[in-house]
């Protein structure tokens, strides 16, 4: 009698990247605001707004402008390599990510023509469109691999939740959202320069409510430590709680919160240096940092061991409180000595965008963690990688 053969195991069928599509649409937001930054005295000057398509290449460019157009490119390309995948693949996916980065980078070029602090090259549209076609090339091979097989997709499947993709993206975004200087680490959602004008409309209200300038002649060197203390941990409960909140019990909890808190530094350390110089580049860790993170970082070990629910409840309340002491501590006195003959450096050009990133993170990570995992919320939608 023969023995029974054993059938090979299927191959999986082609997926689509919901969370692809969505990290697709949020990038290419981020390039369209920091390529019509700032977004005032716009101008018409009676030229085509296709003119730099035929005028002289520039000369006074330098190497790391280059790079940085190039560079720029690189993710929107490849999130489109992967967000086209199983529709579009090989050479196909490719040619579709050039056509979509020149047409992207061209527009925004062309608008650039009604900028008067912005200028139209088509130096930037030749390296934008080489961006987009390095990451497509880099990521097309890849589709397959990372979305339908593989250990990443292993790993997404079983530490996470299917329907936790946007609240990932959300997080991911958290060691972005630092690059903007800030007086305090993690100082996120300081939104009391957009609310000065209701201030100013309402100054009884606004000086009963928030009178920061007799606060802050009273703060001295001790209170500002344990203003950023307070700050670094419920910054750190959010995101962490954030995150934790979307993982299953077999995820490696404690290893992929310290990875976010790892990358998160490291954003913060690369951004001083590029802005303020290397010597500058660990600014950030003062005492009161110090002290955050670690009793941060405690507290986080210990909550996320809890329930997913209360995981999400505890961010939400974290997140409300960092809002609450970002925007009720007065500037730092101290901090903006510090800084007074700093010289800022390469990514000035990105201040407008990274500072927009810096104000609405906390209340992205909020509105996603309600809709998600609050009782209220729509609980029965799913997104898969």
């Amino acid at each position: 009698m023969s023995s029974p053969s054993i059938a090979p195991d299927p191959q999986p069928s082609p997926r689509s990247s919901r969370l692809a599509r969505a990290a697709l649409a949020v990038y290419a937001l981020l390039l369209i605001y920091s390529g019509l930054a700032p977004w005032s005295r716009w101008r018409d000057l009676g030229l085509s707004p296709f003119a730099y398509l035929t005028a002289p290449i520039p000369t006074h460019v330098t190497h790391f402008d280059l790079a940085i157009n190039v560079l720029a490119y690189v993710p929107f390309g490849a999130l489109l390599a992967f967000a086209l995948h199983p529709f579009a693949r090989g050479w196909t996916v490719v040619l579709l990510a050039l056509l979509g980065g020149t047409l992207l980078a061209g527009t925004i070029e062309a608008m650039q023509s009604f900028l008067p602090t912005r200028i139209s090259s088509n130096l930037d549209l030749l390296t934008n469109s080489a961006g987009a076609l390095l990451g497509a090339l880099i990521a097309a091979p890849l589709s397959s691999a990372v979305i339908d097989r593989g250990r990443l997709v292993a790993w997404r499947r079983q530490w996470f939740s299917d329907r936790a993709s946007l609240l990932l993206l959300v997080v991911a975004l958290w060691p972005a959202a630092q690059i903007y200087p800030a007086p305090m680490l993690f100082g996120n959602g300081d939104i009391r320069q957009e609310l000065g004008a209701l201030f100013a409309a309402l100054p009884v209200v606004a000086s009963s409510l928030f009178p920061v300038n007799d606060w802050a002649e009273d703060f001295d060197v001790a209170e500002f430590v344990l203003a950023e203390a307070f700050v670094v941990a419920a910054a750190v409960l959010a995101a962490g709680l954030g995150f934790a909140s979307a993982m299953q019990r077999q995820a490696p909890r404690i290893k992929l919160l310290l990875a976010l808190l790892a990358a998160t530094l490291l954003a913060k350390t690369f951004a001083n240096a590029l802005q303020f110089g290397p010597e500058r580049s660990l600014a950030w860790l003062t005492p009161g940092a110090f002290g955050g993170l670690a009793i941060g970082a405690l507290c986080l070990f210990a909550a996320s061991a809890g329930p997913r629910v209360w995981r999400a409840r505890i961010a939400i309340l974290a997140v409300a409180a960092l809002l609450l002491a970002v925007n009720v501590v007065p500037d730092n006195p101290y901090y903006i000595d510090a800084i007074s003959d700093w010289r800022q450096g390469e990514l000035l050009n990105f201040n407008a965008l990274a500072r927009w990133l810096s104000l609405l993170w906390p209340f992205a990570l909020a509105g996603t963690l309600v809709m998600l995992w609050l009782p209220t919320g729509p609980r029965a939608v799913s997104a898969t990688l």
